[in-house]
């Protein structure tokens, strides 16, 4: 019934429509997720089965977002960083970016899958696979369960982005071994001017170029 009355208020406002396949397909994904955040918390979690220890491509007709978010309780500030990839493992987008202020570690996270939202819309992405090295995160995109948290309209938005305007293959907690790249990428946020958030496209600067080749270099740990 939400991506139905999603669309149903992009045609109302005279927007472009998601087809039939495509709004059918977006039920099915977040009533898959909600599932597995509200019955089986522990898989979500990565408990009880083992998370990935490299960085797999994605479908070939699917772009995976990497994010993470930094925190410093002292300061309470944070920092945010992403990478956007295709099957073959190419960078198409990364960013990153200093939060002056943020209320506590999972909404720096969530802080990071909005800039990588905003930033995927912005060169007309829509089928994403969304991975992150937080648990609880993926419990905030899939469920309302953190909807009274601190950071809860962070979420809340988050739902309603990747209902309106993607069409997500699955929304995923990963080790921070396989999120490496958007990792260091939050640490590099740490260093930025809060003011001067950045995004490369293609063509993505060394530092960020030799991480990814790094992901794809690693061997499979165990398998």
């Amino acid at each position: 019934m939400w991506a139905w009355w999603m669309n149903r208020n992009k045609a109302n406002a005279g927007e472009t429509i998601s087809t039939v396949e495509e709004v059918t397909r977006r039920a099915i994904i977040f009533a898959d997720n909600t599932y597995l955040s509200e019955d089986k918390p522990m898989q979500i979690a990565g408990q009880g089965r083992k998370a990935k220890e490299r960085w797999v491509p994605p479908p070939p007709d699917v772009l995976k977002i990497n994010t993470d978010g930094a925190f410093r309780n002292a300061e309470k500030d944070g920092a945010w960083g992403f990478v956007i990839r295709d099957c073959q493992g190419h960078g198409i987008l990364a960013g990153a970016g200093h939060l002056n202020v943020v209320h506590d570690a999972l909404a720096a996270e969530g802080e990071a899958v909005l800039a990588a939202l905003k930033a995927a819309m912005d060169f007309g992405i829509s089928r994403v696979a969304v991975e992150t090295d937080s648990s609880n995160l993926v419990i905030a995109l899939t469920s309302d369960k953190f909807d009274q948290a601190p950071g809860g309209v962070i979420y809340k938005d988050l739902r309603m982005l990747l209902a309106m305007y993607f069409i997500p293959l699955s929304i995923s907690y990963v080790s921070r071994f396989s999120n490496q790249c958007a990792h260091e990428l939050a640490r590099y946020g740490l260093q930025r001017d809060p003011d001067q958030p950045v995004i490369w496209s293609d063509p993505l600067p060394n530092f960020v170029q030799t991480v990814l080749d790094r992901d794809l270099a690693d061997p499979v740990m165990g398998e």
